[in-house]
């Protein structure tokens, strides 16, 4: 062997040596999982529901109007300073929660009460008018007064004066001057009753006039009380005492009428909703109480009451949700914590296996099917194996399990979505 196939030779068994050497990459950790045993429904408790608490009554506020908004409330926080609200903040019916910039709402309100201003003097106008027209009516008819007895007397006179004219008692020239008398009066008469006609159509020109400005100052005044509803409007208000859920706006954004502005609701009472099949629902009543506990109070009971039970099942999960409203005074029972509610049933069948409906998946070898995340030892590691099942009836938080499983076996139920078949888990409390 020649010393240059002897170098090559250890240059190879070098890099042999390196390639043994080099370091395996490290093994994924295991996922952490939750797991529960297989059981035999017991026919001793009532069955348990799961459900999440939600307000009795929650409401997205909007704004009516749009424009920039101005002003938000503030309230102390505990560090003593001012802010605006937030979430979980408490207040009063009536509380301006957000107010949009008011002035350009305020200019309109302005130029409609300047004219309902000038339509209110046009009326003040019109009466004056009105009542001038009305005492010059007064007038001409004292006038026509005056000018009738004026020629009833110079009528009494005429005619006197033909009779004696007739009888040759007086000259020519004063029956003259009679009769003159008489037309001169008759005339004023003639005269002052077109005045007066003149002075009443007068009078009723100014009376129209005045139900003319009367109508069109009412009309001003509707459109003030109309400019005043925008106005109004510019402020967001509370509808009732609640707490703040969401706020999705803050000083100097532009809204739309329409724009939602703050999630409210009334958490003094809450109401959980959950599913129970038609052989459960038959033994429920409107009014009948019901025990509710949950993990995140250390299993403090709550008492509530059924309020409301729906009349058909769901089309696809054939149960009938029924609600249940419970008092909340101290606030304990926050909006999404997720409950649990004991209802008591009537006789159960015997040997059902049964596990927890959240450890249900869906089967990738049968599309449609049902599968279980079952823990097997391989290798002496825990690992996560997938298991084709075959379902039965749901009791509570459970369903039962006809074909797949045995008793006593763990099953996964945190996490039965995230592993997969085959991987190693790590069991945690």
């Amino acid at each position: 062997m020649t010393r240059k196939e002897t170098t090559w030779l250890v240059v190879l068994f070098i890099l042999a040596t390196l390639s043994g050497c080099r370091a395996k990459p490290p093994a994924a950790p295991a996922r952490p999982v939750k797991t529960q045993a297989v059981e035999v429904l017991s026919n001793n408790a009532g069955l348990r529901y799961s459900a999440s608490i939600s307000p009795s009554t929650e409401l997205e506020l909007a704004f009516k109007v749009g424009g920039y908004v101005s002003a938000i409330e503030q309230v102390r926080g505990v560090d003593g300073q001012m802010r605006h609200l937030q979430g979980g903040d408490v207040v009063k019916k009536g509380t301006v929660l957000a107010r949009v910039r008011p002035s350009d709402y305020q200019v309109k309100v302005n130029q409609a009460r300047s004219q309902a201003s000038a339509a209110e003097a046009g009326v003040e106008g019109a009466k004056d008018q009105s009542v001038q027209a009305q005492a010059a009516v007064e007038t001409t008819k004292a006038q026509l007064n005056e000018a009738e007895a004026a020629h009833n007397r110079a009528k009494l006179d005429f005619e006197r004066a033909k009779t004696f004219f007739a009888s040759q008692t007086i000259t020519r020239s004063d029956y003259d001057s009679a009769k003159s008398q008489f037309d001169v009066t008759e005339a004023r008469v003639a005269a002052a009753q077109a005045q007066v006609r003149s002075a009443t159509a007068a009078a009723k020109a100014a009376a129209a006039q005045v139900h003319s400005m009367q109508a069109k100052s009412r009309g001003a005044g509707e459109v003030v009380n109309e400019a005043k509803i925008p106005l109004g409007d510019t402020a967001l208000r509370a509808p009732m005492d609640c707490t703040i859920l969401k706020r999705e706006v803050e000083v100097g954004t532009l809204v739309a009428p329409g724009k939602f502005g703050f999630l409210i609701a009334d958490l003094r009472s809450v109401k959980a909703v959950f599913g129970v099949p038609d052989r459960a629902v038959q033994s429920l009543k409107l009014g009948m109480p019901l025990t509710v506990t949950t993990e995140a109070l250390s299993g403090q009971e709550f008492r509530g009451q059924i309020t409301a039970i729906a009349p058909a099942a769901d089309s696809k999960s054939r149960v009938f949700e029924v609600e249940i409203t419970m008092p909340n005074a101290d606030n304990a029972l926050k909006s999404g914590i997720v409950v649990s509610i004991e209802v008591q049933s009537g006789p159960l069948p015997s040997d059902v296996l049964v596990v927890p409906i959240n450890a249900v998946v869906q089967s990738k070898e049968q599309p449609g099917n049902y599968a279980l995340f079952v823990m097997e030892t391989q290798n002496g590691k825990q690992v996560a194996r997938l298991r084709n099942v075959r379902l039965g009836d749901a009791y509570g938080n459970t369903v039962a399990v006809t074909e797949g499983v045995r008793k006593g076996e763990q099953v996964i139920t945190t996490g039965a979505t995230l592993v997969i078949d085959g991987e190693p888990v790590q069991v945690i409390p």
